[in-house]
């Protein structure tokens, strides 16, 4: 539902009860009066529109034309004011129908796989989603470690973090599941001593030269990563929740 259909309909709700509640005061009707012909129906619609089945619209219009009619024939105890009672219905319907329907929205939006491509430039944050496997290629590629440092990938809750890109020196990170820590590991080259000066995301910070791989490499692992496949890279994976001694903590 678009915000233009739920300001659309917020307006009829509104509408619909102004119309309800000037109807329901005039000639100085008691408290109760105005309560029974206006809450009392927009209860009414509202539960029955939370059910969410098309025969109870017919349920509803009949409640809104055969009430006011069994009033207005004197077999009701309550003196309800009819106009009221028959905009107040459709109030509740509309209202109960509108919560519902983005009830269910957000619980699609739950269920469905998650799958994006995030970029930095320029300190701002890009998202594709749905990425194909030739834009993933193209922003590990077109990473500086200046206006373009950071790339990550997210399949559900598996994520994969390409960083940097100065001087072909590049920082991957890859977690199977995000939820559980031990599951992070990076392409390691435990021969290599010494530390550089690596860009991840928006901190610079040194990292073990063994921990840094070339452009090919990080292309190899993203392009794997996005097309649910497994890179060995060489020599070994470094895994465990000592990885997150590295990574930062990417939003």
């Amino acid at each position: 539902m678009t915000r233009a259909t739920i300001i659309w309909n917020s307006g009829i709700v509104v509408v619909l009860l102004t119309i309800a509640l000037t109807s329901a005061i005039q000639g100085s009707q008691p408290v109760v009066l105005v309560l029974a012909s206006v809450l009392l129906p927009f209860v009414v619609g509202f539960v029955l529109a939370s059910f969410a089945r098309e025969w109870l619209l017919g349920v509803l219009m009949v409640l809104a034309v055969g009430v006011p009619l069994l009033q207005l024939a004197g077999l009701t105890g309550v003196p309800l004011a009819r106009v009221a009672w028959f905009f107040s219905i459709f109030a509740g319907w509309f209202t109960g129908a509108m919560i519902g329907r983005r009830r269910g929205e957000r619980r699609a939006r739950a269920g469905e796989s998650r799958h994006y491509l995030d970029w930095d430039l320029k300190g701002k944050t890009f998202r594709e989603w749905s990425p194909t496997a030739a834009q993933v290629e193209a922003k590990v590629r077109a990473l500086d470690g200046q206006q373009r440092a950071m790339v990550s990938i997210v399949r559900d809750h598996a994520r994969l973090d390409v960083c940097n890109g100065t001087k072909s020196q590049f920082v991957v990170f890859e977690a199977a599941d995000v939820r559980d820590d031990n599951s992070w590991r990076m392409p390691a080259r435990p021969s290599q001593a010494g530390e550089v000066e690596v860009r991840l995301g928006d901190v610079t910070a040194p990292v073990d030269r063994g921990l840094v791989i070339d452009l090919e490499s990080a292309v190899a692992i993203a392009m794997a990563f996005e097309l649910g496949q497994t890179v060995q890279p060489e020599p070994d994976w470094w895994e465990g929740t000592q990885v997150l001694t590295v990574r930062p903590s990417f939003i």
